[in-house]
């Protein structure tokens, strides 16, 4: 891919990222500052071009299609989610109340996708040029694959807020780093999987069960992922030759949705990190 190309490729990437920046910061009370915004973007720049290099150079041509699909969302997920706790340790003075978990986890988000729509982009323009199929890749992942990414990448950013910020989900005796007793954490979590209950979800009322910190950022963690494999195993699966793409509106329509509403609400009690 030449510099001409790269340029006229990320032209086209850019308006789509910023109509969606521009939605999301319209909801938020506080939108944090430019050099904030512009760190975390290009986090999630980093970490596209990280996992090209992987598929560029086919590190994974052994593994079967459902393995890759399940591996390359947890692999997204988790680099996304190491590169927001990396933004908001260089950045905890901006950190302070719950929703700055989801626009963080946006920024980056928006920074992977614009990174990957270039590929993909450049990629069909190859095999087709200016055609029919080039700019229905191009409506679907201006609209859809960018809507996906936020609601993945944002669920992990709004329980690692939820863990630090929100008062009321896990108690200060019981706060802890994210990374701190990783393994136990991560063994509690699997012994109950779908625990993820609705003081999480909707941190209005204390958690009965007196999760840590590390337990609800793991579960978030897992939601982004699950979410993530789903809305892949959507797109490239046809069991009987019929498409299940369709699928993944509901995915889109209502994790756009719950997002939507959820930060036009009033805002909970917060505590620094």
């Amino acid at each position: 891919m030449g510099f001409t190309e790269l340029t006229v490729f990320a032209i086209l990437a850019l308006p789509p990222v910023a109509g969606w920046l521009f939605f999301w910061r319209k909801r938020l009370a506080e939108p944090e500052p430019a050099h904030v915004l512009a760190q975390l973007f290009l986090f999630g720049i980093f970490a596209a071009l990280s996992l090209f290099i992987l598929r560029e150079y086919d590190f994974f041509s052994w593994a079967a299609p459902l393995v890759l699909l399940i591996f390359f969302a947890f692999l997204e997920e988790s680099l996304k989610g190491l590169l927001l706790i990396g933004g908001v340790e260089l950045n905890k003075s901006h950190f302070d109340k719950w929703e700055d978990g989801f626009e963080f986890a946006v920024l980056i988000a928006l920074g992977f996708a614009f990174a990957e729509n270039i590929f993909y982009f450049f990629r069909e323009f190859s095999a087709g040029g200016l055609s029919l199929d080039f700019w229905n890749l191009y409506l679907f992942r201006s609209l859809g694959t960018i809507l996906a990414h936020t609601i993945f990448t944002g669920s992990f950013g709004y329980f690692y807020a939820c863990a630090f910020v929100a008062k009321k989900i896990v108690p200060k005796s019981k706060h802890e780093k994210p990374l701190a007793h990783f393994f136990r954490n991560l063994a509690k979590v699997l012994r109950r999987p779908f625990h993820i209950t609705l003081c999480h979800l909707l941190p209005q009322k204390d958690s009965a069960h007196g999760h840590t910190s590390g337990e609800v950022v793991l579960e978030g963690l897992f939601l982004a992922i699950f979410l993530h494999a789903i809305f892949n195993a959507f797109l490239f699966f046809n069991p009987l030759e019929k498409s299940l793409a369709f699928l993944t509106v509901p995915i889109l329509i209502g994790g756009g949705w719950w997002y939507a509403v959820r930060f036009k609400t009033k805002q909970l009690p917060s505590k620094k990190v």
